[in-house]
């Protein structure tokens, strides 16, 4: 027991050592937050100031850390980043994906409002239309469910490499010329 509760110190430990070896040496920025702190920041912004920063958030710093830990930009690498950076390491949510055989669907159960909804959405979006993947998104106050149809079909769209990725836009920079 810790503190009187029932947690045993083994789980504690193992969680921590958990992250660090599968997250924490690799991106030491992140932390972690209180999702009651998390709650009345969400209460601060508007649906559509949560919309943008998603957006912007999803066209380039997600993009940017997923090249740098996958080496590949991908739809299973966007699905684990959410799983593994949202809703294991930081708990900001409870992720949950069910695949069928017309698509795969991810749910993000959170305590913090519409506008984090709108915010995860607007992320993920910004992701698969990066990939040139059609979603379908449903935000409510409590969670975010995101479905693909057609995502058993789907091939890598984007380079697969951080590499390939530059050489892509030098060349899309010089047919523009």
């Amino acid at each position: 027991m810790v503190d009187g509760h029932s947690l045993e110190v083994n789980v504690l430990v193992s969680k921590a050592i958990r992250r660090y070896i599968e997250w924490g040496r690799y991106v030491d920025k992140l932390v972690t937050s209180d999702p009651r702190l998390m709650k009345m920041l969400w209460s601060h912004v508007t649906v559509e100031e949560a919309r943008e920063m998603g957006t912007q958030n999803g066209k380039d710093t997600v993009v940017e850390f997923i090249l740098y830990y996958f080496r590949k930009f991908d739809l299973d690498s966007v699905f684990k980043t959410f799983e593994m950076i949202g809703g294991q390491y930081a708990n900001a949510y409870v992720y949950s994906e069910f695949r069928d055989k017309d698509g795969r669907t991810i749910i993000l159960r959170h305590t913090m409002g519409l506008s984090a909804s709108a915010y995860y959405g607007a992320s993920f979006k910004a992701l698969c239309d990066r990939l040139g993947v059609k979603c379908e998104l449903d935000e409510s106050e409590d969670q975010m469910i995101c479905k693909i149809i057609g995502a058993g079909m789907l091939k890598t769209v984007a380079p697969k490499t951080l590499k390939e990725q530059l050489a892509k836009q030098s060349i899309e920079r010089t047919v523009e010329s």
